[in-house]
């Protein structure tokens, strides 16, 4: 659900400014210790919930079992009809009976002076000797229809003759529904009733941890003490200053401009992921049909470095490189959101919303391709790192508005009022670069007068593709930039939970959707910017690829709790626990897997390797929205979060092999 955090931040590719540093030998040994400890005492409980959980589902199957004999039981006792004797005038009472398949017939008397029995003259029951007290029962069991005599053997001559007839058992066949409603009936339903029992997944839960334990024992081998740390960008005689009135030439116009765009952003992102996902699952809507809206939100996303090519052929130099198409995106995005309005129900008609998110999606990438290629242009070097700050910052406060507070809002000004709302403030932030030049001399308007373009940086060497695409070639040969690839593709496999999570909250637990929409887009935003501020600062100090895999191994970990502790889910203090946790490890582990990603990326062609890596990310996004449908149809939810938390352990495999300096060895001399 992050993934738009990490898709644009490419800009800062535009320098290798890194050193090595390796932790104390000592570390090691103290890590070796102390993972070993945490090991043993979180597979003791893991199997605690996991002896808990199966416990408790054999328990609940053998009160389901003996709840249904019982039933079963009541249901074979029929009607009972007695029958007892007139001693007086030597006969039955009543001498006639009618009976239903299953009914008893029971024969009774007590006292009487003379002795008597009752036979079936074909021997189907037979009360045994002549007495004067008798007390004997018998079933009719199905197929035993009919009509039968009886005697009382004794006095048969006097005419002491009783007659039973029984009657077929009446079967009730229940008129079958109408197709369309149990079709309609499937097509709600959250998600399937099949069990993977948690056992299954143990060995392999116990198998990341004796590798994990592995790794950590050979971590020179392993480079686990590898940090980042930015040491080349000196603040020298450059300074930031706010003098001019372009962007180039005012670092706060610099700093406004491009928070704005991020903010911009982020509203889309956290609309689409929280409120709307949110309030179609309100609707009735389907987990397979929430992931077929959230993978053609994301399929922009995968696809924009085609925008890099095409903004950099085509400018309009008067109105500046990067203004125009931010503009044109803009433009887009205000006229795709104002067409939704039209749209009489959203979820009735869940195919054109979703090929109209694909389309606003469309123009949002190009505005993030754009902002990007801009902060590229007009920032120093000596900012980067503290504008990049800020724009990250800005894109959460989108995440925000779209998630929490337009989530929150919903139920008062419906789903229309939250898209109409997110026009004005579109329009709004438009505002800033329309009325801001990148250089000076350009035109604000294609109208305005023509000024003095300062043109010295714009003339540009011709770019050989052909050069271009045996570079990227080469980058992508090195061991450790596949398994880049690799490490892309896998990392968000488990994406289906973002379209699990509203069904498990809302229709299961009963959650209003405003709760969940401030939950989603608000409290658990901020545990993820936590998680990305936390988790750069430890793999600096300890290591990028440790944090990875160790916060990996514990996402995975909390990921099986969550599954394994359904008794537990109604109470929301735990449901809010356990979800920030496991957001604030992911969060660490996608922190440092995007600056793995920037150390493998070869500078020569930095732009278009670090936004393949990117694409992939959010194709393994579409590839994780794609399994909702068929997993959680079959499913049910423990064994959703048990595969999540599997799948999540495949980073730990990818990151392992990955050598972060191979790139800088092998290529930085090579050209």
């Amino acid at each position: 659900m992050f993934l738009i955090y990490r898709m644009s931040d490419s800009k800062s590719l535009i320098s290798s400014p890194y050193h090595i540093s390796y932790q104390p030998k000592d570390m090691g040994r103290k890590s070796i210790l102390a993972l070993s400890i945490v090991s043993t005492l979180m597979i003791m409980t893991f199997s605690i919930l996991v002896l808990t959980n199966t416990n408790q589902g054999n328990t609940e199957h053998a009160l389901v079992v003996e709840m249904s004999k019982s039933s079963l039981d009541n249901e074979s006792q029929g009607e009972v009809k007695t029958v007892t004797v007139d001693g007086t005038n030597l006969r039955f009472s009543p001498d006639t009976i009618t009976l239903q398949e299953g009914d008893t017939v029971r024969f009774f008397w007590e006292g009487q002076w003379l002795a008597h029995n009752a036979v079936e003259e074909n021997g189907l029951f037979d009360s045994g000797e002549p007495q004067r007290n008798v007390e004997y029962n018998y079933t009719f069991q199905l197929g035993e229809n009919g009509t039968y005599e009886y005697v009382c053997e004794p006095h048969e001559g006097a005419g002491m003759v009783g007659t039973i007839i029984v009657e077929p058992q009446e079967v009730v066949v229940p008129e079958p529904e109408p197709e369309e409603e149990e079709d309609e009936e499937n097509d709600t339903l959250s998600v399937g009733e099949d069990v993977i029992s948690a056992v299954l997944f143990t060995p392999w839960f116990i198998g990341m941890f004796i590798l994990v334990g592995f790794i950590t024992s050979r971590r020179d081998k392993f480079q686990l003490g590898l940090a980042f740390e930015d040491d080349s960008v000196e603040s020298s005689d450059e300074e930031s200053t706010s003098d001019g009135k372009s962007l180039i030439d005012n670092y706060r116009a610099r700093v406004l401009t491009l928070c704005a765009l991020y903010v911009a952003q982020g509203i889309p992102w956290g609309f689409m992921t929280v409120t709307f996902v949110t309030y179609l699952a309100v609707e009735g809507v389907s987990a397979g049909e929430l992931a077929f809206l959230l993978t053609l939100g994301t399929l922009p996303w995968s696809l924009k470095f085609l925008w890099g090519p095409i903004i950099d052929r085509f400018q309009y130099r008067q109105m500046g490189k990067r203004r125009p198409w931010i503009l044109i995106a803009q433009a887009g995005m205000t006229i795709i959101l104002a067409s939704m309005l039209l749209i009489p129900d959203p979820a009735n008609d869940l195919t054109l919303i979703a090929s109209m998110f694909l389309v606003y999606n469309i123009f949002t990438s190009l505005q993030d391709v754009s902002t990007d290629a801009l902060a590229v242009d007009v920032l120093k070097p000596h900012e980067l790192e503290k504008v990049n700050s800020y724009m990250f910052t800005a894109k959460s406060v989108g995440g925000v508005i779209g998630g929490a507070g337009l989530g929150t809002i919903i139920g008062f000004v419906g789903i229309k009022g939250a898209i109409l709302l997110q026009i004005p403030i579109l329009l709004l932030i438009m505002m800033v670069p329309l009325l801001m030049t990148e250089r000076p001399g350009e035109k604000l308007f294609p109208w305005s007068e023509n000024g003095d373009i300062q043109t010295e940086d714009d003339v540009e060497e011709k770019k050989d593709f052909k050069e271009i695409l045996s570079k990227v070639k080469t980058a992508f040969s090195l061991r450790s930039t596949q398994l880049g690839i690799v490490l892309s593709l896998v990392m968000s496999i488990s994406a289906f939970l973002i379209a699990v999570l509203p069904l498990l909250f809302i229709r299961e637990l009963d959650w209003s959707q405003e709760k969940f929409n401030a939950t989603k887009g608000g409290i658990i935003l901020g545990v993820s910017m936590l998680g990305y501020i936390v988790g750069g600062q430890l793999g600096n100090r300890f290591g990028g690829k440790s944090i990875i895999i160790y916060s990996a191994l514990g996402t995975a970990l909390l990921t099986a709790t969550w599954g394994l502790t359904e008794s537990m889910w109604d109470s929301g203090l735990f449901m809010m626990t356990i979800w920030c946790l496991r957001t604030f490890a992911w969060s660490m582990v996608s922190i440092n897997i995007f600056s793995l990603m920037m150390r493998i990326t070869w500078g020569e062609v930095g732009g278009t390797q670090f936004t393949g890596y990117m694409a992939m990310m959010n194709l393994s996004a579409i590839i994780g929205y794609q399994l909702t449908g068929p997993i959680a149809s079959k499913f049910d939810y423990p064994t959703l979060f048990l595969i999540a938390a599997a799948l999540e352990t495949l980073v730990i495999i990818a990151t392992m092999f990955i050598d972060p300096n191979e790139t800088r060895r092998t290529l930085e001399h090579q050209f």
